[in-house]
């Protein structure tokens, strides 16, 4: 039954995070969160403080103003104090000129009573550099920005 809850969250969340609600979904980390990003572009790196992982929300928001994840599979396991999770989505995004930037890939997080203690992004990090590039070439300057980490 636990499972059933946690699941029911993460997707609230993620209508939450489709709505923008950055404060919200920052408010979902543990204040000792990690929060990292596989490859080497604007949206990698490693955070580890709740000011960084808003910063990069808040990032994520104004590259992809109207990012939209759908979730295709959704897994869960482990007690309250230890949950694993693996979600499974495809986004659409688009950019300036209304043009599909798309990409796929999965959500890995760890939840210590409902608190993201880690969250880990993998998806096709050729497509999101293409994407970027896209976007900071139509004057999205945080498209090309340095990673947020720390």
């Amino acid at each position: 039954m636990y499972h059933f809850f946690v699941r029911r969250h993460l997707r609230k969340v993620f209508a939450r995070l489709n709505a923008g609600d950055v404060a919200f979904i920052t408010r979902q980390f543990h204040p000792n969160a990690v929060h990292w990003f596989a490859g080497r572009h604007a949206l990698s790196g490693t955070r580890a403080s709740p000011a960084q992982i808003d910063q990069w929300y808040r990032r994520l928001a104004n590259v992809f103003p109207n990012i939209r994840f759908d979730i295709q599979k959704l897994i869960t396991a482990g007690p309250p104090w230890n949950t694993e999770a693996a979600v499974e989505w495809v986004d659409q995004a688009r950019d300036r000129r209304g043009n599909p930037l798309p990409n796929q890939g999965v959500f890995v997080l760890r939840l210590r009573w409902g608190k993201a203690v880690d969250f880990r992004v993998y998806c096709d990090t050729a497509q999101i550099e293409k994407n970027l590039d896209i976007l900071a070439s139509q004057g999205v300057a945080e498209a090309s920005g340095a990673p947020i980490a720390g």
